[in-house]
Formats: structure tokens, C-alpha cells, sequence
């Protein structure tokens, strides 16, 4: 009892946090800020906080991992649709990050400015400005399960110390979305690798593939290339060029090769009942590339969430960034999620001062989202 005393109590005298109380015999430890994930938007928000005054001693920063996200953890051998450029446009227009001593940054510039690196050239200096900010706040390696308004603050519900804020930023993610086709499933984030895609791929197999856009059409390229019996490609709407659409080495293999010869075991047909009924029976395996959908999380009570994308107000001091909680906007006459490194970016840089300065009434538009970030 008294070493887990001992613990709690250098927790708190290291961590510079704005108080702590007991209630029922329970430590509780505030803090002005905290800010729940480390992904893209994550790191971004911390940064753009610090950067517009925020002491750091009033912020903690918790990630179950702080491996730069679902990105970091999965998908670093992706041929992304990320240019070097829009990393280098990121850093330079985030203050923050401009006297951080990142060897992984200065290698960007070996790449030519419109290259197409692996995700993992871009996650390494995002690696690199995580270990950064964690030695500038408090950092707790902890997975929030559920948030309560309890008088001015919100409580944060995690193992170990409980933790509460008065003003809560929400960067927690998404998870691939999944159909409930009757069908062996193969992980997205399995099938985006293609050395790990192959451990589940023989040669009798025939692979339904659900979706139309990045990942999706950089899955068909790895099947193609695997001899495998046939590959059916159903689609609601189909892909375009350009951000958000196809980019990079995905795009040009769409160009190169599904349009102008397309693989005699592949198949593109419309994700119509007719087509499910006459083709899915034949399938063995499904890959759901179909994009993300917010990580749930217990809020008052609830995992319904609200949010209004235009002022980032989830609930009262609640906010929300990143492809959880992104802006939409209207593109190839669908509305999509602005999703990436700049989007986040200017979205923290606009709403994070008013965040800071006043409250605003929460909002009450409903989240979603369309397309993944890769």
C-alpha cells in the first residue's frame, strides 16, 4: 500500500498539474487541458495549443501507444498518397515544429518535393516531434475508456490515477469499417501490407474486394501480382484522381494498368444486390476497403456523439479533431472527410484560440465520414 502510495505521489509532484484532491478515497489529478490521442491530429493540436501559449504544465496528453496513430502502428510500408512536399508545407507552417532537432525530418529532403515516400518516411519525423512534445507535458501511455462532466470538469476514466480536465480535446481516431457479409474477413490493416496480405492468400482463393478509392485500388494491385484465382472488385461509386482520390504509385497503376489492360482474375462490378447474389457465393475471403468510422467512446453516459464540424464543439469544453471529428466538404459530387496532416492543421489553427478564449454553445451536426487518410 504504501509503494503504491509512493508512486501516485511522485506521479503528481513530477507531472507540474494543477492540483490534486481526494474524493472517496480516490486520487484525482487536473489539469487546465487534456488531450486524448496521438495520431496526426493529435500531435497537431498539441502543438498549435502550445504554439498559441497554453502552458505545458497545464496539459496531459494520453495515447494508448504514442506510435504516431493507426498510421504509425500499420501502415508504414504503404505507398502513400502523401508528398514529401505537404510534409515539409506541414512543418513549416507549424511553428512548433521548426527548432525541433529531427534527424528523420532532414532525411525528407533526399526525396524529390513531389515524391510519393512509404507512410513510414512520413511517420518517422512525426515519431520524432512525439517524443519531443512528450517531454513537455505530461504524457500518460493509457486508453481513456469513458469521459463525465462532473462540475467544471471532465473526468477521464483510464486505468490507474484518475484524471480530469477542464477543457477536453477528442483526437482519438478511427477503425476500418467492416461489412457483415457471410465470408472470411482479411483485416484491412492487414491487407494494406503486402507482405502480410500474402500470408493469407492461396491460390484457389477468390477475394471479394469492397470499396473504390486509395486503399482499396492499392489492394487490387497487390492481388494482381499474387496468383491467386480471381479478384472481385465491388464498388458503390467509383474512384477519382486527385486529393483526396487516387495519388502516387496507386494512381498510376490504375492508369497503366486497370484501365488499359485490365488483369484477366480481376473483376469490377457495382455493389448491387444482383451482383452480390450472382458473384459473392463464389468468394472465399472479403477485404472491406470502404474507410473509417469514429473509435466509440462513453461520453456521459452515451457512445451517441455530437459534433459540430464547423466550430469543433462536441459537448461543453469538448472538442474534436481529426478523421473522427473532421470537416467535410463536397468532392466529385460526394461529401467527404478532409482528412490529412494540412487539413488538421488548418483546422486546429483556426478553431484551437477560440477554444482557448471563450466557450461556445455545443453544436449538434452528426459525424461522419467517408474515406480513409491513406
Amino acid at each position: 500500500m504504501k509503494k503504491k502510495i509512493l508512486v501516485i505521489m511522485t506521479f503528481f509532484l513530477f507531472s507540474s498539474s494543477v492540483l490534486s484532491i481526494n474524493r472517496e478515497d480516490q486520487n484525482i489529478i487536473s489539469y487546465d487541458w487534456a488531450i486524448v490521442g496521438a495520431g496526426f491530429a493529435g500531435i497537431t493540436a498539441l502543438a498549435v495549443l502550445l504554439n498559441c501559449g497554453v502552458k505545458p504544465s497545464t496539459i496531459v496528453w494520453i495515447d494508448s501507444e504514442f506510435n504516431v496513430g493507426r498510421v504509425g502502428k500499420y501502415y508504414g510500408s504503404v505507398p502513400g498518397n502523401i508528398q514529401v512536399q505537404s510534409m515539409l508545407y506541414y512543418v513549416h507552417n507549424c511553428p512548433y515544429f521548426k527548432t525541433i532537432n529531427s534527424p528523420s525530418l532532414r532525411e525528407l529532403y533526399i526525396y524529390k518535393a513531389d515524391e510519393f515516400p512509404l507512410l513510414q518516411v512520413i511517420v518517422d519525423p512525426l515519431q520524432d516531434f512525439t517524443h519531443y512534445l512528450q517531454n513537455k507535458v505530461t504524457s500518460l501511455q493509457n486508453n481513456v475508456i469513458s469521459l463525465a462532466r462532473i462540475d467544471k470538469y471532465w473526468q477521464l476514466e483510464m486505468d490507474g490515477p484518475i484524471i480530469q480536465a477542464k477543457k477536453v480535446i477528442l483526437a482519438i481516431g478511427a477503425q476500418p469499417k467492416r461489412l457483415n457479409y457471410d465470408l472470411q474477413e482479411i483485416p484491412l490493416d492487414e491487407a494494406l501490407d503486402k507482405n502480410k496480405l500474402s500470408q493469407y492468400i492461396q491460390e484457389d482463393d477468390c477475394i471479394a474486394v469492397f470499396g473504390s478509392m486509395h486503399s482499396a485500388m492499392l489492394i487490387l494491385k497487390y492481388l494482381s501480382e499474387f496468383p491467386v484465382k480471381q479478384i472481385i472488385n465491388f464498388y458503390l461509386n467509383d474512384y477519382f484522381y486527385g486529393a483526396p482520390g487516387l495519388e502516387g504509385d496507386t494512381a498510376l497503376w490504375v492508369k497503366n494498368v486497370l484501365e488499359k489492360q485490365l488483369p484477366k482474375n480481376l473483376l469490377r462490378v457495382k455493389n448491387t444486390q444482383d451482383n452480390r447474389n450472382e458473384w459473392l457465393s463464389k468468394c472465399t475471403k472479403a477485404i472491406y476497403a470502404i474507410g473509417y468510422e469514429q473509435t466509440k467512446i462513453f461520453i456521459n453516459g452515451s457512445f451517441d456523439v455530437t459534433f459540430d464540424e464547423n466550430t469543433g464543439i462536441i459537448d461543453n469544453n469538448l472538442y474534436g479533431i481529426g478523421i473522427a471529428f473532421p470537416p467535410t466538404d463536397f468532392c466529385n459530387g460526394q461529401r467527404i472527410a478532409k482528412n490529412g496532416l494540412n487539413a488538421y492543421l488548418a483546422y486546429a489553427k483556426k478553431l484551437i484560440p477560440h477554444w482557448i478564449s471563450k466557450d461556445k454553445a455545443c453544436g449538434a451536426s452528426t459525424n461522419t465520414i467517408e474515406i480513409p487518410w491513406i
